[in-house]
């Protein structure tokens, strides 16, 4: 969580079966963090994705290693600002992170760890229009999924996957009812 008892950095704390605990650190992150989220790896390490006001608003991910939060490849690794950032695993144990991207008009990008560096997944900004409230999780079949508000569509729901080349709508884009917010997919 944004933790305001640390000038708004992350805080991990999980509950010990009496207590809940610091994981590592509070406040851990270089600056304030927005929009964080949270996973685990198959080998049971937390990682958070976040909105990193200390590294121009980019995303960044950090993981627990046991003792430390260590930065996932390089702090700040999104080309521009990163709001509503969604992280999660692929059946590979490759974290994903979805995102409202700033340096394309607030549309969807997804980007992945490769082992050593963060690389587009499919195309940068490929939602037909802004996206809010992003949500990302895997099929059972290893296919990276995105939830998000469609201000291309009224602020409906839209879901998208990506097909292993280009990100593709699935069903119809704005299917919800009205406008739907904190998207969330599994």
């Amino acid at each position: 969580y944004q933790d305001w008892g640390n000038s708004g950095k992350a805080t991990v704390m999980k509950f010990d079966g009496t207590n809940w605990v610091t994981v590592g650190t509070a406040g851990f992150s270089a600056g304030e963090t927005v929009f964080i989220s949270l996973a685990f790896s198959s080998s049971n390490e937390p990682y958070v994705a976040y909105h990193d006001d200390a590294n121009s608003n980019k995303a960044t991910v950090m993981k627990f290693d046991g003792t430390n939060w260590v930065t996932v490849g390089t702090a700040g690794f999104s080309a521009g600002a990163a709001n509503f950032t969604s992280l999660a695993f692929s059946s590979s144990n490759e974290p994903y992170v979805a995102y409202r991207d700033g340096v394309n008009l607030g549309k969807v990008t997804v980007m992945k760890f490769d082992g050593t560096n963060w690389v587009t997944v499919g195309t940068a900004g490929f939602s037909a229009g802004a996206a809010y409230y992003t949500s990302l999780a895997f099929s059972s079949s290893n296919e990276p999924y995105v939830a998000y508000t469609d201000g291309e569509n009224s602020d409906k729901t839209t879901v998208m996957k990506f097909d292993g080349t280009n990100w593709v709508t699935v069903g119809t884009a704005g299917f919800s009812a009205g406008a739907a917010y904190y998207t969330s997919l599994a």
